[in-house]
């Protein structure tokens, strides 16, 4: 078997109101998929949603040649010729092309296979993984937590049993719509909270310390990522762990901040970080610090279920919450290209099933992207 071609598909979904976070508003949802297909016909998938514009440039100037008529069952060999070919960008858009490709060629190389993706990266040590509601986001022209509570309680009825909030407007406002939702939850329930970059360190301190009774089990991206001395000033002061790197290109961008012991819960994301593979040094990492990884997860339906089904081969570790970690990233906002193949599905457990087909065990033609599809590239057919 060898790659014929590689379409790229750029995708947009406009979504019917704006919502946010504490760093930016947004009116769509958008991503690249890239589809990679094998001398059979075969095809496997990935994605990449940060900047897919640029990314897809960087697809079809460096790297699509360099794949094209390989073996696409080679999955290492096939990593290291595009990560030298993106050159000096490994932190930035090239990695992200190439988590896209790598990310399909493992979908690829499962379903030539014929096992699912969880298999491909060692076996599934579970077939459910707890999974967190990542929301309720920011409303804007008004007060951004206005809904908060409302959407958090849908959250719930759901059959979440972890909810992770956006946070960062003011630490009084943010304090009390925490302590607001772990009522909702009561004391059982897991809570985590992203103030999404949004203040100096002094700032997400002072927020921090206000929603203490809240119990967080996490706090994610409280400062910028690269700012290490705020991180290791919060860490030494804050009770929750700290969690972050869902904007880091490489492993090599982890290893500051597990040197200063000042991040609890690593954050790679699939489509950003070199794909499964550039993640599994993230994971080399972890074991050897002994840190649970919690991938980010963002974009549509395809980076979900690569997500999936890594966590579900993780090791289980005990690090305060109601259950072990792993956990799955479950964005709960308004997100069409997350339906593409259909919603997934919340178990009364606040589990997600890890699905038993091939590959990420989800099946993606280009008619279910025709709606959202601006523009489609193929190089190689």
């Amino acid at each position: 078997m060898t790659i014929s071609a590689i379409r790229l598909y750029h995708l947009v979904a406009p979504l019917s109101e704006t919502i946010g976070n504490a760093l930016v508003f947004f009116d769509r949802r958008e991503t690249l998929l890239v589809e990679v297909v094998d001398s059979t016909g075969l095809s496997g998938w990935g994605e990449t949603w940060a900047a897919p514009a640029a990314a897809a440039a960087v697809i079809e100037a460096q790297l699509a040649r360099g794949l094209l008529r390989q073996d696409p069952a080679h999955l290492g060999r096939l990593w290291h010729g595009m990560s030298d070919a993106a050159g000096a960008d490994t932190q930035g858009t090239a990695m992200m092309a190439v988590a896209a490709l790598d990310m399909a060629l493992h979908d690829l190389a499962a379903r030539l296979r014929e096992v699912p993706l969880s298999v491909l990266l060692g076996g599934a040590l579970r077939d459910r993984v707890p999974a967190y509601a990542s929301g309720p986001f920011f409303k804007p022209h008004g007060h951004p937590y206005r809904d908060v509570e409302r959407e958090a309680e849908g959250y719930l009825r759901a059959g979440f049993r972890a909810i992770k909030l956006r946070s960062g407007f003011r630490p009084a406002d943010d304090a009390a719509t925490a302590l607001a939702v772990r009522r909702l939850m009561g004391p059982d329930g897991t809570l985590m909270l992203d103030f999404n970059q949004s203040y100096t360190p002094r700032a997400a301190l002072a927020a921090a310390e206000a929603m203490g009774p809240a119990n967080l089990l996490w706090i994610e991206e409280p400062t910028s990522p690269q700012d290490l001395a705020g991180y290791r000033m919060l860490a030494g002061q804050l009770r929750p762990a700290l969690a972050g790197g869902e904007t880091y290109g490489t492993a090599a961008q982890f290893k500051p901040f597990l040197d200063a012991g000042c991040m609890d819960v690593l954050q790679p994301d699939i489509a950003i970080c070199g794909g499964l593979t550039g993640v599994a040094r993230v994971l080399h990492l972890a074991e050897l610090y002994d840190r649970p990884v919690v991938p980010h997860v963002w974009g549509s339906t395809v980076n979900f279920h690569a997500a999936l089904h890594l966590v579900a081969t993780l090791p289980a570790h005990r690090a305060g919450g109601a259950v072990p970690f792993p956990y799955l990233e479950f964005d709960a906002g308004p997100n069409p290209l997350l339906d593409l193949a259909g919603r997934p599905s919340v178990n009364a457990d606040g589990t997600v099933a890890v699905p038993q087909g091939h590959g990420l065990g989800i099946d993606i033609t280009p008619a279910m992207l025709a709606p959202f599809t601006v523009w489609h590239r193929a190089i190689g057919d």
